[in-house]
């Protein structure tokens, strides 16, 4: 009976971003999984350094991995977005015979990837890279969902920061227990309940008699501790030791 292997997959790194350019992005090497993986010219190329023995095994193998990459990279300070697409791969057949090894490579498909006119153009000198300490979960997979919605305009930034809290104040058994499970001072918990409770009349998520404004300081820093606090619960997911999140992480507010 012929035994297979697969040699090597092949994905597009694919920018979701008319301004977001990698076509001059240096070459990227990381280990993904059992993957040796390299970045070049938006093609990923990983190789197994275990034997798989079919395709579909190999994908379910990486692409837990892939969709890490992309939501780490989402969380980050530049909030890129990405997604790799399969295209093909290597297989080979092992022959019965010593010494004879038969290659059957797939045909590659959806190479190429077009872009209207974009006003203003980001060109990236080096590829997002992965990191292992971040795993995503069903709660960030959400809470994503909601971030994208919430930066494309389609939700305020206070109910979806007030909805990041209570989740983790859900899962960990209140703003004590996530402040303590997720290594998060308490303090940054605490003003950003009281930001999100600001009755501001145009983005607050109440209503009263008492408005208060939410101001652009308080936005932008509520902006980058709600993604933080995302990030934070898929750095918890992956096991390792957490660096205590302070104030002082943080631009401070007048």
């Amino acid at each position: 009976m012929v035994e297979y292997r697969v040699r090597a997959l092949y994905y597009r790194f694919v920018s979701d971003r008319e301004h977001d350019r990698f076509d001059e992005a240096s070459p990227l090497t990381a280990r993904r999984g059992d993957f040796d993986c390299s970045l070049v010219d938006e093609l990923l190329t990983a190789i197994p350094i275990v034997e798989l023995k079919n395709r579909e095994k190999a994908r379910e193998a990486l692409e837990p991995h892939l969709r890490d990459w992309e939501q780490d990279a989402f969380l980050s300070q530049r909030a890129f977005s990405f997604h790799f697409q399969y295209e093909s791969s290597d297989i080979e057949a092992l022959d019965p015979d010593p010494g004879n090894v038969y290659v059957f490579p797939e045909v590659a498909v959806g190479r190429a990837t077009a872009f209207g006119a974009a006003a203003v153009i980001r060109r990236n000198s080096e590829y997002p890279p992965p990191y292992p300490t971040y795993r995503r979960t069903p709660v960030t997979d959400n809470l994503v969902v909601r971030l994208r919605r919430t930066r494309d305009g389609r939700e305020p930034w206070p109910a979806f920061a007030n909805f990041v809290l209570t989740q983790l104040e859900a899962d960990f058994g209140g703003r004590k227990g996530a402040a303590a499970g997720l290594v998060i001072s308490r303090k940054v918990l605490d003003k950003l309940g009281r930001i999100c409770d600001k009755r501001d009349p145009e983005i607050g998520r109440k209503a009263g008699r008492n408005a208060e404004s939410i101001t652009a300081s308080e936005r932008a820093w509520l902006e980058a501790v709600v993604v933080r606090l995302i990030r934070r619960v898929g750095e918890h997911a992956a096991g390792g030791p957490l660096a205590p999140i302070t104030m002082a992480d943080f631009q401070p507010l007048a």
